[in-house]
């Protein structure tokens, strides 16, 4: 069977004896952008459908028109990436909600240094947690992961709901009517709602398949964050915190220790990875469940792993998740890798086990349109972890299998007791925690972790 796409742990385990001269990429391979800059560093010679060519440029790259099936080596400049090698139009729905959020980040930069020098540092400090949650919405759009729920302001959204709507309960006041006579911080604020209201509608749009909204996760989650800015407006015409009671003293805290942490260099940093929920499913479930072989969507950072396009539902005694995520290639056994608050929506009491230890865990329902398939054991919350190359664990002076501790974060920095060290030849250096974790310590795409002392 030929291998649909090519990656960087595919062609190191194919040259372990020999490197060749030329590599033959069939005309339905992808070749991953990290498998090609594998061959350009040992100067292999790609033939294309017979064709040569030097691995290095993007006359390699198989790009794929969405609309029509038209396939690519270089990209057209009226098209760009939707997904991976996907191409469509720059007016694509999706896309045009793409520059929405570069708007609503570039507002949100500018609000947080006028605040920042007004000696506003409560505000500037919310405005930077709206910062992180519209990079966190991208970032889901881009790669196509779940969004998880979060806390602004110290509420949950549940509660910032609640204030939106019933002002008078919580401030004492009725909900406001904007006039050019209120404070700049106001009007301010008030722009940038309806700049996330707009930015809204345009998900909506994007998200829209016949009257169904596919990542109604993204959508519930701008609509939240229109009514944070509402609290906050309420916030500034009160000038009081949300209790109404002034500026709650833990929130300075986190503020300077935030400010202090950027005096501290962070040695033998660790790239911090959120690990969304997934499924690992066996070949025979592969077929049960969809009747064909997964279809490769992009190379994970790593090797070898992908996420597919394929999606299932999970489903347990007391609620249901959708559009979960399928990783590949299939493994021996299905295996099912959620958080903790995942599993109190779904109603079930998984083990905390690392990936592949499944021996009597719980097990669920997972469906498709086609097919539901019942397993008794594989569901668990993954432990968290650490991959590493030899050559990192070398420098980090550990080894496989060691238990470590990782500080993460600043403001609300934590630190991870017995996060298990894997070591492997294919592995690039990256923590994974889950979603639960990542809220926790504060996580945003960039956030690393210092390696401390080894657990007792």
């Amino acid at each position: 069977m030929i291998e649909k796409i090519i990656t960087e742990s595919y062609l190191r385990k194919s040259f372990l004896q020999k490197i060749p001269e030329t590599f033959l990429l069939h005309e339905s391979q992808i070749l991953t952008p990290a498998g090609a800059q594998f061959l350009k560093d040992r100067q292999v010679k790609v033939l294309v459908g017979g064709h040569s060519s030097i691995v290095g440029n993007d006359s390699v790259q198989k790009y794929i028109s969405v609309a029509d099936g038209t396939t690519y080596t270089v990209k057209p400049e009226h098209l760009t990436q939707l997904i991976g090698t996907q191409l469509v139009p720059k007016d694509h729905p999706r896309i045009i909600f793409r520059g929405w959020l570069d708007h609503l980040q570039a507002e949100l930069l500018l609000l947080q240094k006028q605040a920042v020098d007004d000696g506003d540092l409560p505000l500037g400090w919310n405005l930077g947690e709206l910062l992180d949650r519209v990079r966190s919405i991208l970032r889901a759009e881009v790669v196509d992961a779940p969004l998880n729920s979060c806390s602004f302001l110290g509420l949950s959204e549940a509660e910032i709901k609640s204030r939106s709507h019933h002002p008078l309960k919580y401030f004492g006041i009725d909900h406001l009517d904007v006039s050019a006579d209120m404070g700049a911080t106001v009007l301010a604020l008030n722009h940038l709602r309806t700049l996330v209201r707009k930015a809204e509608l345009s998900a909506v749009s994007a998200f829209s398949a016949d009257g169904v909204i596919e990542r109604t996760d993204i959508v519930q989650a701008l609509n939240r964050m229109s009514s944070v800015v509402y609290v906050m407006m309420l916030n500034a015409d009160q000038k009081a915190g949300v209790s109404g009671e002034g500026m709650n003293n833990g929130i300075v805290d986190e503020i300077v220790a935030k400010v202090l942490a950027q005096f501290n260099k962070v040695e033998n940093g660790i790239p911090v990875e959120l690990s969304a929920r997934h499924v690992h499913l066996s070949a025979d479930a592969v077929q049960k469940l969809f009747g064909k072989d997964l279809t490769p969507v992009r190379e994970l950072s790593q090797p070898g792993q992908y996420l597919s396009q394929e999606r299932v539902q999970l489903i347990g005694p007391s609620g249901k998740l959708d559009n979960i995520a399928i990783l590949g290639p299939p493994r021996g056994d299905t295996q099912v890798e959620i958080s903790a608050t995942d599993a109190r929506v779904l109603g079930v009491t998984p083990p905390t086990r690392q990936s592949g230890d499944i021996d009597g865990s719980a097990g669920l329902q997972i469906s498709t349109q086609r097919d539901t398939l019942m397993i008794e054991e594989g569901l668990i919350v993954a432990a968290r972890h650490v991959h590493m190359h030899p050559d990192d664990a070398t420098r980090l002076k550990v080894k496989d299998k060691d238990l470590v501790r990782v500080r993460i974060g600043d403001f609300r920095a934590m630190v991870f007791e017995k996060v298990l060290v894997r070591v492997n030849e294919n592995y690039r250096l990256a923590m994974h925690i889950d979603f639960d974790e990542g809220n926790a310590c504060g996580w945003v795409p960039g956030t690393t972790g210092q390696l401390l002392l080894d657990c007792d």
